[in-house]
């Protein structure tokens, strides 16, 4: 029974590094882009390797986040993101939105009962209409 037990958590073990490990590298991203003068810059965000330029964060150089394929222009805590749509960034650096709400252009919205944002960023209800369960004229 004592073998089993220890078996057991080995296996436990296992699991759960094999799933840790993967999830703990950042993604690597390699964006090229030509300067004004007709260079071409390199960069490389993320996990540092082998042959490859040290990876660059935005918080050291925020000009990798204008770079096209960055998932936004504005740096908060050494991550490029969009502050009109990321719900942990909402408007400015660290502002959460609530757990039921989204954000639409920098502004923490209610999609379920939003009249100007029903079901949706920007989906307006028709005037004099109701917006529930993120629908407008539900029932």
């Amino acid at each position: 029974m004592n073998t089993f037990k220890i078996s057991y958590f080995v296996v436990v073990l296992i699991m759960v590094m094999a799933i840790a490990i993967p999830l703990s590298e950042p993604l690597r991203v390699e964006v090229n882009h030509r300067n004004r003068y007709g260079q071409l810059i390199a960069a490389t965000r993320g996990k540092k390797g082998g042959n490859r330029t040290s990876a660059m964060t935005c918080d050291k150089s925020p000009k990798v986040c204008r770079l096209k394929g960055s998932p936004g222009r504005d740096c908060c805590r050494k991550r490029c993101v969009n502050l009109r749509t990321n719900k942990l960034n909402c408007g400015r650096c660290g502002k959460s939105c609530q757990y039921s709400e989204i954000c639409c252009n920098g502004y923490c919205v209610n999609p379920m009962f939003d009249k100007r944002h029903c079901g949706g960023c920007f989906k307006k209800c028709n005037k004099g209409r109701s917006c529930a369960y993120g629908m407008c004229s539900y029932a």
